[in-house]
């Protein structure tokens, strides 16, 4: 191989790789937290911690049960998201484009975001069940407000 040659596909290679580092390092240190429902597993917390008025020790118990089985899905999911990331940010480090590999990096991530949300809901939907008739009337009030709330 000439020397020209050696020259031209160092040059690639060391692109390449620069290139593969920068969106290495951007997916880890400069992507934004993963999108979540932040707003109303908050308001849930809050409400079942100070605003419910007259749960029961039962009560209590398994509303705690069933918030650590949220959070523990919770966490999995964000895991998960973070991984995608990075996955879809491999996929356009080699692609460049809108390819087969983006494309399912980006459907992974969706899936993923869809399925935190699903969780979210149902974990809303449990601790209600856990509660009186009365309680799930000022829960679910809270509930939709936080749904509807401004997110600013």
């Amino acid at each position: 191989m000439s020397p020209f040659w050696r020259h031209v596909l160092l040059t690639v290679l060391l692109a390449g790789a620069a290139g593969f580092a920068g969106v290495w390092v951007g997916a880890r240190r400069l992507a934004p937290p993963p999108p979540t429902p932040a707003m109303l597993p908050s308001v849930v917390t809050e409400l079942t911690a100070r605003g419910l008025k007259g749960l029961t020790p039962e009560q209590q118990l398994q509303l705690t049960m069933i918030a650590e089985d949220y959070a523990a899905q919770r966490a999995r999911l964000r895991h998960s998201i973070v991984a995608a990331n990075f996955d879809l940010a491999n996929a356009l480090g080699e692609e460049m484009s809108m390819g087969p590999q983006t494309r399912a990096s980006i459907e992974r991530v969706k899936n993923i975001v869809g399925d935190l949300q699903s969780a979210t809901v149902d974990y809303v939907l449990s601790l209600r069940q856990a509660l009186s008739p009365e309680q799930q009337m000022v829960f679910d009030n809270k509930v939709v407000e936080a749904l509807m709330a401004d997110p600013k």
